[in-house]
């Protein structure tokens, strides 16, 4: 009697482990007709859609460079993006 109910202890807790982490490691496919951004030009559209965009000028590499452009220059050209002087 006893060695039934580890036997079956044993059967529940395998189901109750299946059932557990069965449904985790299923990874569900990602169809390429979803993906709202495909082309080089999209990401572009993207941000443009979404009001104006200030790209990082190419010149900047360093770490420091990049914070001293965003801390100096950028709040100046948002500020005149913000209010354009006619």
């Amino acid at each position: 009697m006893s060695l039934l109910v580890v036997l079956a202890g044993a059967v529940g807790m395998l189901l109750l482990l299946l059932t557990w982490f069965g449904g985790r490691t299923i990874t569900p496919e990602i169809e390429d007709d979803l993906d709202p951004i495909l082309g080089a030009r999209d990401p572009v559209a993207i941000y443009e859609s979404h009001g104006p965009f200030i790209p990082m000028p190419a010149h900047l590499k360093t770490n420091d460079q990049m914070v001293e452009w965003m801390t100096k220059e950028l709040p100046r050209l948002t500020a005149e993006i913000a209010n354009p002087r006619a």
